[in-house]
């Protein structure tokens, strides 16, 4: 008998340590890129992605299970980069008034320098129905934790006394909408001429916690 020579099989070559993660960060870059040029997630697609980013769109089912399943890790990194960008300005504020002026000035900020990531975050998302008349909502919980750190810096606005008779968790949406409203308009609509970015965040504070919680 001959000996048995080596096996025909040959084994499948392993991703070097690393070099997934890479892909998947480029695939997300690249989905960044598109909705920054096409204004929001509608038309984003697996093989738009996939040709932005150079790989066949097979690669991208290596590291999201589906299209909505993309969308979703663009939410969390988004709001990742939301949250460390307001918690950072925060914490160079000297006292809680200047905290959470600072974390308001992040919020414009962030809007103006990452367009592309605010209407992935905050934008209408397409995506698949799981029933019909129910589309599933992409949810992020980190934007839970992004809406939290506002709440703890009213509270900390507020003081102790004032903060345990006021609704904080109202009054914090009131200032997101109001932010997020200032945003948007100031970037659809140009031309009417807004305040600065800090008279109009101190005014929207002021509006809102003024008399709260007397």
């Amino acid at each position: 008998m001959r000996p048995a020579g080596p096996s025909s099989t040959v084994p499948a070559a392993r991703t070097p340590r690393g070099q997934g993660d890479r892909l998947r960060e480029r695939l997300l870059d690249a989905a960044v890129e598109l909705v920054g040029e096409q204004g929001d997630t509608s038309r984003l697609s697996v093989r738009a992605v996939t040709r932005r980013a150079g790989v066949s769109p097979t690669a991208l089912y290596l590291h999201f299970d589906s299209h909505d399943e993309l969308l979703r890790a663009l939410t969390e990194r988004g709001f990742s980069e939301f949250r460390e960008a307001l918690r950072g300005a925060a914490g160079r504020g000297s006292d809680p008034a200047k905290r959470l002026l600072q974390a308001g000035l992040a919020y414009v900020r962030f809007a103006a320098e990452q367009p592309a990531l605010y209407t992935v975050i905050f934008g209408p998302r397409t995506l698949t129905p799981q029933a019909a008349g129910h589309p599933p909502s992409p949810k992020s919980q980190v934007g839970y934790e992004s809406f939290d750190d506002l709440v703890v810096l009213i509270e900390g606005y507020l003081g102790p006394a004032r903060a345990a008779r006021a609704d904080t968790r109202g009054l914090a949406r009131g200032i997101w909408s109001g932010l997020h409203g200032y945003v948007t308009l100031r970037r659809f609509r140009p031309l009417v001429e807004w305040e600065d970015e800090e008279q109009f965040v101190t005014a929207l504070g002021e509006a809102w916690l003024g008399a709260s919680g007397d």
